[in-house]
């Protein structure tokens, strides 16, 4: 039992220590777009469980953005 709790430990230690030392590049900062809603498009009401096939984003939320300076 307790040579299965090493082999875990250093199996764990040794992906750790890989997953930490590759480098990752950032990605590029994006204009942030926000779904239209087509005019004419009837809103859809869900009342119950239903499975929703195509939904509609009716608000998106603040999408402003300022550049961070220090």
């Amino acid at each position: 039992m307790v040579w299965i709790a090493v082999v875990m430990a250093v199996a764990s230690i040794a992906i750790s220590y890989r997953a930490m030392n590759q480098s990752h590049d950032a990605p590029d900062a994006q204009e942030p777009k926000a779904p239209v809603i087509e005019k004419g498009k009837p809103l859809g009401v869900v009342f119950g469980k239903v499975k929703i096939t195509s939904g509609t984003v009716y608000w998106w939320g603040d999408i402003s953005h300022s550049e961070i300076r220090k």
